[in-house]
């Protein structure tokens, strides 16, 4: 029996003594690989610009912004006499419909009727009076 329990311990200790190994091994791999590999280069800070090269960019870009900011003024004068002829249009339309049909609440106007007289056209009276048959 004797014999029997130090085997148990034995066998204990053996198991405890492969689950440190394999810890140490872990350990070991994950930290001794991580330090043998090559460490990112550090890039090259960009060349510093000079004073002329920074006014040069700032100036291109306020005079970007400037020539986009004119473009919408004239798009926007363009818009508005668009809108502006679509609602004249628009209210003649309505003006001249409600002379003949009911506009919903508009106040109708009487229709203007043009009666244009009829003449004979000196083109189309018969030459010296007589009539071709």
């Amino acid at each position: 029996m004797a014999d029997t329990f130090k085997n148990l311990v034995a066998w204990a200790f053996a198991v405890i003594a492969g689950g440190y190994e394999g810890i140490r091994r872990i350990v070991l791999l994950t930290f001794v690989a991580t330090a043998t590999e090559p460490t990112p280069v550090k890039r090259a800070e960009p060349r510093r610009l000079t004073l002329a090269d920074q006014w040069a960019y700032l100036t291109d870009i306020v005079m970007g912004a400037a020539s986009r900011a004119e473009e919408a003024t004239r798009c926007h004068a363009s818009a508005t006499q668009q809108l502006d002829l679509a609602q004249y249009a628009l209210s003649s339309m309505i003006d001249e419909l409600s002379a003949v049909m009911d506009m919903g609440g508009r106040v109708r106007r009487r229709a203007t009727v043009h009666v244009l007289g009829v003449s004979p056209s000196p083109s189309l009276m018969p030459i010296g009076g007589a009539i071709a048959a």
